[in-house]
C-alpha cells in the first residue's frame, strides 16, 4: 500500500476538475494504487455535491434552454463524425498513463543523461507541465540536484529512496525548488517513475556544468 499521498488541496482540486492535466494524470495514476486515497476522494466528492444541493438558485432568462439548444444543435451540424480509434491491447499501467504511450516503453524515444538515467517526454500539459517516465537501474544514484519548480513523481515499478524517505509502487512525492535530494533506486530492481514538472532540474554537484545543458526537455 502506498505510504506517500497527495496533498489534500491537491485532491479538492482533482475533485472539482481544476487541476492541470499533469497533476491529475499524476493524481489519478497515485490513485489506481491506493485505497485510501481512493475513500477520501469519494469523501470529498460527496461533500461537495452535499455543498451543491445547498447552492442558493439563480435567476436565468425564459429563452436560455431555447438558445442553448440552438448552439448545441449547430454544433452538431457543423461537426465531422471521427473514426474510432482502433483497439489497443491491455497494458499493465493505469489508464491515466497507458493512454499516454502509444506502444510499448521500448518504442518511446529515451534519452540518457547519465549512465544510470533514463528519461522520455509524453507531453506537456496547458500550463507547461512536463509528463514524463524516468527509469533508474537498480542501484543507481541520480547526483544531488535541486528543481527549478515543483516536481511530482509517481514510482511505477520498483522503489528508490533519498534523503527523506523510501518509496515504493504507488508512492505520489511531492517536491518543490527548495528540495535538493540524490535518489537511488533499489539495489534488486530497475526503478520507473511517471514525473511531472514544471522546469527540468538542475544538478547541484561539480559535473552539473557538464550534465544540466542535455536535462532540458
Amino acid at each position: 500500500m502506498s505510504q506517500w499521498h497527495p496533498q489534500t488541496e491537491q485532491l479538492v482540486e482533482f475533485a472539482a476538475g481544476t487541476c492541470h492535466t499533469g497533476i491529475s494524470v499524476a493524481i489519478s495514476v497515485h490513485l489506481h494504487y491506493c485505497p485510501e486515497c481512493r475513500k477520501r476522494l469519494s469523501e470529498l466528492e460527496s461533500a461537495s455535491a452535499v455543498l451543491f444541493e445547498h447552492q442558493k438558485p439563480i435567476a436565468v432568462s425564459d429563452n436560455l434552454f431555447a438558445s442553448v439548444l440552438s448552439e448545441i444543435q449547430q454544433g452538431k451540424v457543423t461537426e465531422s463524425v471521427k473514426p474510432a480509434a482502433p483497439a489497443r491491447a491491455t497494458s499493465r499501467y493505469p489508464k491515466a498513463l497507458s493512454s499516454l504511450i502509444p506502444g510499448t516503453l521500448e518504442e518511446l524515444e529515451w534519452r540518457s543523461p547519465m549512465k544510470n538515467l533514463k528519461v522520455t517526454h509524453l507531453m506537456t500539459d496547458e500550463s507547461g507541465l512536463i509528463v514524463g517516465l524516468h527509469h533508474m537501474k537498480a542501484g543507481g544514484r541520480v547526483p544531488n540536484h535541486q528543481h527549478r519548480g515543483d516536481e511530482i513523481s509517481v514510482v511505477l515499478e520498483g522503489g528508490f529512496s533519498d534523503e527523506l524517505g523510501t518509496y515504493g509502487p504507488g508512492d505520489f512525492i511531492f517536491r518543490t525548488e527548495e528540495d535538493v535530494h540524490s535518489p537511488q533506486a533499489d539495489a534488486h530492481e530497475d526503478c520507473l517513475m511517471l514525473s511531472v514538472v514544471s522546469a527540468p532540474v538542475k544538478l547541484t554537484g561539480a559535473l552539473g556544468w557538464l550534465i544540466n545543458p542535455f536535462l532540458k526537455a
